[in-house]
């Protein structure tokens, strides 16, 4: 029988949960984007916090507004942020990928404002919507839901939340966007680099020839050319970065 006191330890378990699911949401890919309505945020954080009911466990004893209440909701909050960055980080390696192989081929005129990362090229905003649609196509979103349902588990509501050392890790894992950028962009670089050498030849054999009018147009064309036979391989790419990521996040929660 549904009573007054239920109905409010219910709602209680919502407030305390939508804490961690909502610094989730808050900066996560896709759902933290620019152009996800406020109000679309908030009801699919309260729609995860009500299915993260099962997982919540015991409750802290003291009051949300007390001393250590305030604590343990900045707490909450930074593990859902931390949980969400990491997933955040893996995926900015394909706009800092864009960004290398666009210097390279001349790309890099075309350049769209994006509101949360400011004037990027082009491209690079194409390999982020790629590497958006793989980390769907393989079902991230969903291993970022049982991530938070397991998070509830192994740092429970008041716990303590993440110390410095979990901080380290999360700022360590940087290293995995510049990896998996390197690896984006290694194919592109690698070509124009040679033909960046074989210019070098011809100025050398013909002086007089314009080679910033020639050369340019030939750049560009040769970048399309690399950026088609290479988009096929970013898969394999996409896959280890998520495999790491979410390694990271049970290292993460897990306090190693």
């Amino acid at each position: 029988m549904l009573t007054l006191a239920t109905l409010a330890d219910t709602l209680f378990r919502i407030l305390w949960s939508a804490l961690r699911v909502g610094g989730v949401v808050m900066i996560a890919p896709v759902l933290g984007a620019m152009f996800v309505p406020n109000r679309v945020r908030l009801l699919i954080t309260l729609v995860l916090s009500f299915a993260m009911l099962p997982a919540v466990g015991q409750l802290p004893a003291y009051s949300p507004l007390s001393l250590l209440g305030f604590l343990a909701v900045g707490q909450e909050l930074l593990v859902g942020i931390a949980i969400g960055f990491l997933l955040k980080l893996a995926i900015e390696a394909a706009i800092l990928g864009g960004q290398i192989v666009s210097s390279g081929t001349g790309l890099s005129f075309a350049v769209v404002v994006d509101p949360q990362a400011g004037g990027i090229p082009l491209l690079g905003r194409f390999y982020l919507v790629i590497a958006t649609l793989l980390m769907l196509a393989v079902n991230a979103h969903l291993q970022l839901i049982e991530v938070l349902a397991t998070s509830f588990e192994l740092l429970p509501i008041g716990s303590g939340g993440i110390d410095v050392g979990d901080a380290r890790l999360v700022a360590d894992f940087a290293s995995l966007m510049f990896i998996g950028a390197v690896k984006l962009a290694l194919p592109s670089v690698i070509a124009m680099l040679m033909v960046n050498i074989a210019f070098g030849v011809i100025s050398r054999a013909a002086p007089t020839l314009n080679l910033f009018a020639v050369g340019f147009p030939v750049a560009m064309l040769m970048g399309f050319l690399v950026i088609l036979m290479d988009i096929g391989s970013h898969g394999p790419i996409w896959q280890l970065q998520l495999d790491a990521t979410f390694d990271a996040m049970a290292r993460l929660l897990a306090g190693r």
